[in-house]
Order: structure tokens, then C-alpha cells, then sequence
């Protein structure tokens, strides 16, 4: 019970970290990576922009890290579900890896822009490559978060390890934000006409709610409903 107890504490923790800081990454690099202004203001906030981008690489730990403690949890119930979460998840960290990597590059796009006035052209066309290449690798990495995240809440759904609203609502949330990211993909509706991740404002907060809500659940809750559907000695690791 102290270890059940304490893998939700931690998984919990890992929620809030990843969900945080992204937050707060997201809104410090917006005003300096936003599209018109990029090439004048990365460089002379890159400082900034390693602070950002290891904000995005703790998330990116953080992410790796909660389907590991939540194995010996659940993995008695649906061993290839879990397997694929702990995939799905391994994927998506990597990916935000990526992403985090890639925007360092931005510094020395914008430091050829601000030192070389006969470069400005290729200066350009560098940064617009690497926008396409983050573009294209966010709706990738947004698309196995929510493989992962359907993995996931229905193991919580079957499991019962929360309440069951709580499973329900991150599933439909998800959901959601899968309508988004393949809109997203084919450049359909608001997409036509806004940045990605302008567009996903519309589709996000839902889940980033019911991960808040299920991170607090876990940290004052724990699994408290498990012992419900499995009997105890059911929950050791086999």
C-alpha cells in the first residue's frame, strides 16, 4: 500500500513538472520566437532561450519517467497496453527533445542575420527550414502524445485506479485534441489561417485541465480506488 501510495506521489509530481514548465516555457519563448521577429530577437535573448529549452528537456525527463513508475502499478492488468504506453511515451520525449534542440539553432540564425548583412537571405531561408522542421515534428509529436494518452486512460479506465469521471473525461479530452492535431496536419479549418500552436489553444486546455486534476488526485489521493478491483497481493510485480 506505501509503495502504491508513493508511486502516485511520484507520478503525480511528474505531471505537474512536465505540464508547468511547459506552460512557462511556452509563454517565455512565444514573444521571442514568434514568427516577424525571430531573426532580429533570438540571439540577443539567448540566454533566454537555454533557460526555455531546459525548462522543455526536464519536461521531456519528466515524461519518460511516469510510465516507468507506473509499471509496476498496472502492468498485471494489460502488459501489452502498458508496453506500448511505456513506447508511445519514450517516443514523445524524444521528440520533445528534438523540438528542444532544433530552436537552439534559432540563436545561430538570428547571429548570422544581426552580423552579416550579405547573409541575410540565407539567413532567412535557414530559419524558415527550421520552422518547418519543428512544424512538422510538433503535429508528429502531438499525434503519439495522443496514442500514448488514450493508452493510458484506458488503462486508468480499467484498472480503476481513479475514479472513473476522471478516466472518461482525459479520454474525451484526448480525443479532442487528436481532431486538432489532424487538422493540424491537413491544414484544415482555423489552421488555414493561424500558426499550429495558436490553433491548438483551441484543443489543449481541456486535457491540460484533467492532467492538472488527475496530477493532484494522485498526490493527495493516491490510487485509492485499486484495492476496489484487485486484492492486494495483486498489486506486487510478476
Amino acid at each position: 500500500m506505501k509503495q502504491q501510495k508513493k508511486a502516485a506521489t511520484i507520478i503525480g509530481i511528474l505531471f505537474l513538472i512536465a505540464l508547468i514548465l511547459n506552460i512557462v516555457a511556452n509563454e517565455i519563448s512565444e514573444p521571442v520566437l514568434d514568427s516577424s521577429v525571430y531573426l532580429s530577437h533570438a540571439y540577443s535573448h539567448r540566454y533566454l532561450l537555454v533557460v526555455v529549452n531546459l525548462l522543455n528537456m526536464i519536461c521531456a525527463i519528466a515524461m519518460i519517467f511516469i510510465p516507468i513508475v507506473l509499471l509496476p502499478v498496472v502492468r498485471y492488468q494489460q502488459k501489452p497496453l502498458v508496453i506500448g504506453y511505456i513506447i508511445f511515451r519514450g517516443l514523445e520525449g524524444i521528440l520533445f527533445l528534438f523540438i528542444a534542440i532544433k530552436t537552439f539553432s534559432f540563436i545561430d540564425v538570428s547571429k548570422m542575420f544581426l552580423t552579416n548583412d550579405t547573409r541575410h537571405d540565407i539567413a532567412a531561408a535557414t530559419g524558415n527550414m527550421v520552422i518547418a522542421e519543428i512544424h512538422w515534428a510538433t503535429i508528429v509529436y502531438l499525434i503519439i502524445f495522443c496514442c500514448g494518452a488514450l493508452v493510458f486512460y484506458y488503462l486508468l479506465l480499467k484498472s480503476g485506479l481513479v475514479p472513473r469521471w476522471l478516466s472518461v473525461w482525459g479520454l474525451v479530452a484526448v480525443l479532442l485534441l487528436v481532431m486538432g492535431a489532424i487538422m493540424a496536419m491537413f491544414g484544415l479549418g482555423i489552421f488555414k489561417t493561424i500558426p499550429l500552436m495558436q490553433g491548438m489553444a483551441w484543443f489543449a486546455p481541456p486535457i491540460a485541465l484533467n492532467e492538472f486534476v488527475l496530477a493532484l488526485w494522485l498526490i493527495i489521493k493516491g490510487f485509492s480506488y485499486a484495492q476496489k478491483y484487485e486484492p492486494a497481493h495483486s498489486l506486487q510485480i510478476r
